[in-house]
């Protein structure tokens, strides 16, 4: 049952077995997992069913002054709107955040990728490394991740080639830079689109599962001895406020508002609740992400064909894989390295069409003349691009659509990733460039603090502290050096690196975050370096539990999403055997 908290009234809540605060994968995963083993779950979404200009203003995230450069805000705001339907740099100064029912997947390309056996482990040159679970211990629940996210087989590396049934292709040293894939979810509805999990919850929604959007929380309350979670203060969309009691809160509304519920929690906790050590809203990481390298034109089809797409048949149809270059463990632990990996991305003309018609549809064009010359410029991308969204139409047969697209995504791979990274529009491109995203050493300097400015409810606006240390720096620029010197040796076209690495101009660095913000409760044995355990309960707090990246006590470099949901399906597991029916 759906519905808006504003259209209530007064009517009464009904009690609950688990509150969950936040409708993006990691809450929906958590309660589809519940409602499953029969507990009675509410999941109050601040958002609304669809992305609202009123609900986008909560995003607002405050960014110290001086954390990005003109020319990283200029990126940024290239980088993140055209995946987006209202986001902006000047509104979300850090990280990029979704207020509707499906969070982070309402604007992703589904781009999916688990986390290496490095990544748990504690690394010498990695300070506050090291997880309290392994990775045989989310095994099983990554497997349930992929099944959840439309995904095929959980093989991200080198073995990869086995499954393709093929040989390796021309390629550097494997024992220096190693293959690595990422896939992507698509969804199980349209063919032609990502997954987004807002939707496919509304599709097959759980019985014993109510949502209420529109719903705000804006403190977590305990009972009097300040050591249990027993409700949540709430607002609607009109700014009436009432409390929501539930035996179990779990708290999965991203790594930046679930640190600012924690720190703004403070009637019995004058520094917030679970900050005993104050931990909540430190560490904060994201991956830092920059161009490294660019091939020249004549590396271009032969790059393109190496480092492209793959489709492997399964249960599900074909899956899509994209192929990439990861430093070897050997190679991270003798240099120094954070884990790090490149791929090839196609470079958009400054002139094309689609990108220009998206800025003036989106209103945030700086030259409508310009823009529009663009699009009258090119009649055959526009022809090309309307027909393909012309394909994408509901009116288009249904079985037509995923014959079509199957066919596709067996024998032109590349093209499909295409379509779903272009929303199904083709634009302009002028050369391919190597990109690098890499993980951040967690730094308790990096956090979220809260501002004195407030939102419209009152609550305190998110301020992010974050800055790319030297660790960073040294895995970016030698990941390109790396790059270089193994496609000389092995006989393939070596990439001009970027000018801001060759320059060594690490005071301007082409830096940006990716979006994939983590840290600020970090899992931890020890109370004094994280804010929750092994099992995501928040040390301290009973009945309270966190779910998303916010957990993560390293954040590897694979995109969050998969790991997200394979933790979310443990927790659910936890919070089932937990309390009974």
């Amino acid at each position: 049952m759906i519905q808006d908290l504003a259209d209530l009234g007064y009517a009464p809540i009904g009690p609950c077995d688990v509150l969950i605060v936040g409708g993006g994968p990691a809450g929906l995963t958590v309660a589809r997992g519940l409602a499953a083993a029969g507990r009675r779950t509410l999941v109050l979404e601040s958002g609304g069913l669809q992305e609202q200009e009123s609900t986008e203003a909560l995003n607002e995230t405050l960014s110290e002054a001086g954390l990005w450069t003109p020319h990283q805000a200029d990126r940024r705001q290239r980088f993140h709107a055209p995946q987006t339907r209202m986001w902006a740099h000047g509104r979300q100064g850090f990280g990029v955040r979704c207020r509707a029912l499906g969070g982070s997947t309402v604007a992703w390309a589904g781009k999916s990728a688990a986390f290496t056996e490095l990544d748990y482990a504690v690394r010498p040159w990695v300070p506050d490394s090291g997880w309290p679970v392994k990775a045989a211990d989310l095994a099983p629940h990554l497997d349930r991740a992929a099944d959840a996210l439309n995904l095929g087989i959980n093989c991200y590396d080198g073995r990869l080639w086995e499954h393709l049934r093929r040989a390796p292709p021309q390629r550097p040293d494997p024992a220096v830079l190693d293959s690595f894939f990422w896939q992507f979810a698509r969804s199980t509805l349209d063919p032609t689109d990502v997954l987004h999990a807002g939707t496919e919850f509304l599709h097959a929604a759980p019985e014993g599962c109510r949502v209420l959007t529109g719903a705000t929380v804006l403190e977590v309350l305990t009972d009097a001895s300040g050591t249990r979670a027993c409700a949540v203060r709430v607002a609607d969309a009109d700014g009436a406020r009432r409390v929501i009691e539930a035996r179990t809160i779990v708290l999965a509304a991203s790594a930046i508002e679930n640190a600012r519920l924690l720190l703004n929690s403070r009637s019995h906790h004058h520094h917030g609740l679970g900050n005993q050590h104050d931990m909540v809203g430190r560490c904060l990481m994201d991956h830092p992400c920059a161009r490294i390298a660019r091939f020249s034109p004549q590396a271009i089809p032969a790059m393109s064909r190496l480092y492209g797409f793959y489709g492997l048949r399964g249960p599900r149809g074909v899956s899509m894989y994209m192929h990439g270059l990861a430093p070897t463990a050997r190679v991270q632990a003798a240099e120094g390295l954070l884990n790090c990996a490149a791929y090839t991305m196609g470079e958009r003309a400054p002139d094309d069409p689609w990108s220009a018609v998206r800025r003036i549809a989106k209103r945030q064009s700086r030259n409508v003349l310009s823009d529009t010359q663009a699009i009258l410029k090119s009649p055959g991308i526009m022809a090309k691009g309307l027909a393909r969204l012309a394909f994408q139409s509901p009116r288009f047969p249904k079985a037509w659509t995923h014959f079509a697209v199957q066919q596709v995504l067996r024998w032109r791979p590349g093209l499909a990733v295409e379509e779903y990274l272009t929303r199904g529009v083709p634009h302009k491109l002028v050369g391919l460039s190597l990109d690098a995203v890499c993980e951040q050493a967690p730094d308790r300097a990096n956090r979220i603090e809260l501002s004195p400015k407030t939102d419209r409810f009152g609550m305190p606006l998110p301020v992010a502290r974050w800055r790319i240390g030297e660790q960073e720096l040294h895995t970016l620029t030698r990941l390109a050096a790396l790059v270089q010197q193994e496609f000389a040796r092995a006989g393939l076209p070596p990439p001009a690196i970027a000018d801001w690495i060759a320059d060594r101009d690490a005071h301007s660095p082409d830096i940006i975050d990716m979006g994939h913000t983590a840290g600020t409760t970090r899992m931890a044995a020890d109370p004094g370096r994280g804010v929750v355990d092994a099992d995501c309960k928040v040390h301290g707090v009973d009945g309270l539990y966190i779910a998303g990246a916010s957990i993560f006590p390293t954040s590897g470099h694979a995109n969050p999403t998969l790991m997200i949901v394979a933790f979310a399906h443990r927790l659910a597991d936890h919070l089932a055997r937990r309390s009974p029916a």
